[in-house]
């Protein structure tokens, strides 16, 4: 499947049953989800640990709606970084 926006990721993840995108989750973990999907499937998000420091996650939708983190969460320490890799990952996938 290729996503073309972060909402038809949401709504895949809802109609799965998950809550990924959930209000609570999201704010549990204080995160934030860029608007940007590259490849139909990778797209980028924030959180912010206890230590008050906002990092960044390369994250990777799949067809069944489940949401994984690709590389190490919060491995990316701006918003830029984690973009090129996400991009990255996008042009490695088959045409």
């Amino acid at each position: 499947m290729f996503f073309f926006n972060v909402s038809q990721i949401k709504a895949a993840n809802k109609a799965a049953g998950l809550h990924w995108f959930e209000p609570s989750t999201l704010r549990f973990f204080k995160s934030r989800v860029l608007s940007t999907v590259y490849g139909g499937r990778f797209f980028v998000s924030s959180e912010q640990g206890p230590n008050g420091v906002r990092a960044y996650s390369v994250r990777e939708a799949s067809e069944d709606g489940g949401i994984s983190t690709v590389g190490e969460f919060q491995g990316w320490a701006t918003a830029a970084q984690a973009k090129r890799e996400a991009k990255r990952l996008a042009s490695l996938l088959p045409v």
